[in-house]
């Protein structure tokens, strides 16, 4: 398994969560068996374009989506952070934006109230 394929199979792992949808509804809706889902998703398997085109379909994705991603050092300090940001990133993309901004907002005066103590 390449690291690709890890990256890629936990990218349709993370968007089918924050759908909501389980590997069988997804299956179903992008016609592909779901044990060969579970193998991409856990980065066992190689999947193919045509297949990761139905999945991207049925979860209402966009290349720059699955593939918009940047290098990550698990040995470095900031790994967890990445982590937690890069599925928070995911998570609001499937979000409308006056709800992305009002998120936004109320996280700045958060922290802001945070930081004053």
């Amino acid at each position: 398994m390449t690291s690709l394929q890890m990256i890629v199979g936990e990218k349709i792992k993370n968007f089918r969560k924050i759908k909501g949808m389980t590997q069988q509804e997804l299956g179903f809706k992008a016609n592909i068996k779901q044990g060969y889902l579970g193998d991409v998703e856990r980065g066992a398997r190689n999947i193919s374009l045509e297949s990761l085109e139905k999945i991207m379909n049925a979860l209402g994705l966009r290349p720059g989506d699955i593939f918009g991603y940047h290098e990550v050092d698990i040995n470095d300090v900031n790994y967890e952070l990445e982590q937690i940001i890069q599925k928070h990133s995911d998570f609001l993309r499937t979000k409308k934006i006056k709800d992305v901004k009002m998120l936004h907002k109320i996280s700045l005066e958060i922290f802001e109230s945070l930081e004053s103590k």
